[in-house]
């Protein structure tokens, strides 16, 4: 069972890295919808990571997380294809298309974290809503 344990940690450990650096440094949305602005949160909400094409196999297509969440039905070796287009939309209706670096998406990610922790420990100065109570009470 141990082994088990430790052998499935060791496999998803990349999976969980991969949605950290997609979702932590990104918006957070809160609220309830308003009108139709999905593919504008969407957009707001991931963060693709750049690589080249032949290390897709280590991703898993993740790396195209905006493509991801507006195709979740389509193949993930077909993201990479998708992604000129969805960049391109992205800039003609002015939406944040961000694609980082693995480096600069861990960096972003350790100051959000840093941030919320940060938030979280200033006690004399309490935030009624600060980045800790975006990540635990997120709705809509």
């Amino acid at each position: 069972r141990v082994l088990f344990v430790l052998a499935s940690f060791c496999v998803t450990s990349i999976q969980h890295v991969q949605f950290c650096l997609n979702h932590f440094a990104a918006n957070v949305y809160v609220g309830p919808p308003k009108g139709n602005d999905w593919f504008e949160k969407q957009a707001g909400g991931t963060i693709d990571i750049s690589c080249v094409s032949w290390m897709d196999w280590f991703y898993g297509g993740l790396q195209f997380q905006l493509e991801h969440h507006l195709f979740p039905r389509m193949p993930r070796c077909q993201l990479r294809k998708v992604s000129p287009f969805v960049r391109e939309l992205c800039k003609k209706h002015d939406l944040p298309y961000r694609s980082l670096s693995f480096y600069e998406a861990n960096v972003q990610t350790i100051k959000t974290l840093r941030d919320a922790a940060l938030q979280a420990r200033d006690l004399t100065n309490p935030v009624l809503k600060n980045l800790l109570w975006e990540a635990v009470n997120t709705h809509g």
